[in-house]
């Protein structure tokens, strides 16, 4: 492209504009480029033919790379084969405090990510639309107001602002709650950030992101990826020793896909979590869920069932041990330690013995532990998901479970339902189990004949879905190789017996089987309230006496609409 066409282009792309050979000699200039140099070089009567490295020692108009000059012109650079192309694109007048002060106040206010401003004093100065629809509060209700006051904090020294504040150091990355939602905390991650002028802190601002739709993303993609992958089962495991991922859960019922929402939003806390449900509820599934749904998914997930483990022998895996400290003793590293910063699952916890709680309690407590008889304390990192097939409030009354290692343990509870409560989640669960044994015993059921259906739907499956994936394996194995439907004949007669049984007795075990989350539910309620009486309803001893953070208790306050008697904290 020759010097005239391109020149052409630039009077109407770039009329602020020059051209110069590779030597850097000026060839061409557009026409409001003439004007603004003849007024602003005096010394120069023609451009043409000067360097522009003549230019930079006359006025700085052009460098090298983006500049801003007396002029408020920016200053471009842009280098070919052949020439160098600079343009100067005109900027507003910001030399001047106010329109400096009002542009970035624009900046800020049309930011993706939420900013909140206090100065010195603690009073909130700045408060943007993303911060208000982040933490559903509105900018009017916020600036102006002490920092403190307009969270609800009754002790300013609680406001990691005025830490920040103080101290002059930032947060970085820090990930929890500060606000609620229709009694629900509103969880996000942010920096907290001093202001300084000179030496001194002037003020705090912060930068906080919405989690939320990142957690919504993921879970579309999981969904996706579920409806892509059917109901085929993916072989082997993962590398942090895991097999299963929330795409693995099989059901639609909007008890499931309830807990399954529930347990990605708890994922991305650090909060220790206690799951509860039946036996072959699939609670293991759920915590390797979990972890690979966290922050931690790139460390190790380890489980552990505690029934299964001795009690002279479930210290030393839990904690380590040394050569020596007792008979046939080796140097071990114990799961706590294996786990790093992954995570650990303590399985059936509730079988535990009363003492090891009570040594697990201290070290949940403490965040670091020894080896048996080790001197060297190595500190805690991992996140706790412990899993139980018993109300905790039966096992707390019957002293089987401590009070205290519960409320260490079940930051935050899941109850998983049986398989009773999924409606036909039965049925997507069977077709799977029904398309994995097709292939392994080379069979082509394709359906499940309607007086078999009826007959499931009527059982209520004490076993859940290790008791469905055993019916579905034996009734199949009895099924001719050319048979398309599963019929009920073809269970075996000692299932068949167990369920007629079972259906018999259905209203009776149906009135034991109490909602065990309103059970959940009441014994969370009455420990707070107890606590909080205890301690003259001061929120903060309260938390402390629980071994929980004073936020999840204010949070437990107002999900169970527990009101303060008085104010004395």
């Amino acid at each position: 492209m020759d010097l005239k066409t391109v020149g052409i282009i630039l009077e109407i792309l770039a009329p602020i504009s020059m051209i110069a050979d590779k030597n850097g000699d000026i060839l061409w200039k557009s026409t409001s480029m003439e004007g603004l140099i003849s007024s602003g070089l005096k010394s120069i009567t023609e451009i043409l033919g000067v360097n522009i490295d003549k230019l930079r020692m006359i006025s700085d108009k052009v460098e090298m790379n983006v500049v801003m000059d007396k002029n408020n012109y920016l200053a471009l650079l842009f280098k070919t084969e052949s020439m160098y192309i600079i343009e100067l694109r005109e900027l507003g007048d910001y030399n001047d405090p106010e329109v400096k002060a009002e542009s970035l106040l624009q900046v800020v206010e049309n930011l993706y990510d939420g900013v909140l401003l206090s100065d010195k004093n603690g009073r909130v100065m700045i408060y943007n639309k993303a911060m208000e629809e982040l933490e559903k509060r509105k900018a009017e209700d916020m600036i102006g107001k002490f920092i403190w006051d307009a969270y609800g904090y009754s002790d300013k020294n609680k406001s990691e602002h005025m830490e920040v504040l103080e101290s002059g150091k930032a947060i970085i990355n820090k990930y929890a709650a500060h606000a609620y939602n229709k009694g629900k905390p509103v969880y996000k991650s942010y920096s907290t950030i001093p202001i300084k002028h000179g030496e001194s802190t002037i003020g705090v601002f912060s930068i906080s992101k919405d989690e939320t739709k990142l957690q919504n993303l993921l879970t579309q993609i999981m969904e996706l990826k579920k409806e892509s992958y059917g109901l085929e089962e993916r072989e082997g495991t993962f590398l942090n020793g895991t097999r299963f991922t929330f795409t693995d859960i099989i059901g639609s019922s909007d008890a499931i896909r309830r807990v399954i929402r529930e347990a990605q939003a708890i994922a991305w806390l650090d909060n220790s979590i206690l799951l509860v449900g039946d036996t072959g509820t699939g609670k293991e599934v759920f915590a390797q869920s979990i972890h690979n749904f966290s922050k931690r998914k790139a460390h190790p997930f380890i489980g552990i069932n505690c029934s299964a483990i001795p009690e002279n022998l479930l210290e030393s895996i839990l904690f380590g041990a040394v050569k020596g400290a007792y008979t046939g003793a080796v140097d071990s590293p114990g799961l706590f330690e294996e786990a790093g910063e992954g995570t650990l699952f303590l399985d059936e916890i509730d079988s535990m013995p009363i003492n090891m709680q009570t040594k697990l309690l201290r070290v949940l407590q403490e965040r670091n532990t020894r080896r048996v008889g080790g001197k060297d304390s190595y500190p805690i990192k991992c996140r706790i998901i412990s899993a139980m097939n018993t109300d905790p409030y039966k096992l707390i009354d019957a002293e089987k479970l401590r009070l205290d290692l519960f409320y260490r343990i079940a930051g935050y509870n899941l109850y998983i339902p049986p398989l009773k409560d999924r409606g036909d989640d039965i049925f997507h669960i069977s077709h799977h189990y029904i398309k994995r044994y097709n292939l392994l015993m080379e069979k082509i059921i394709s359906s499940i004949g309607e007086d078999l259906k009826n007959m499931m739907k009527s059982y209520l499956w004490p076993g859940n879905i290790r008791e469905l994936e055993h019916f579905i394996e034996n009734t199949m194995v009895r099924s001719g190789d050319d048979e398309k439907i599963l019929k009920l004949e073809n269970t075996p007669d000692y299932i068949l017996e167990a369920m007629k049984w079972s259906d018999s007795n259905k209203d009776r075990r149906e009135i034991a089987t109490e909602n065990l989350q309103n059970s959940l539910d009441g014994l969370e309620k009455r420990l707070v309230s107890g606590a909080l009486e205890k301690n003259l309803w001061n929120v903060t001893k309260t938390a402390k006496a629980l071994g929980i953070t004073r936020q999840s208790l204010i949070y437990r306050m107002r999900k169970y609409d527990i009101s303060r008697k008085y104010e004395i904290d």
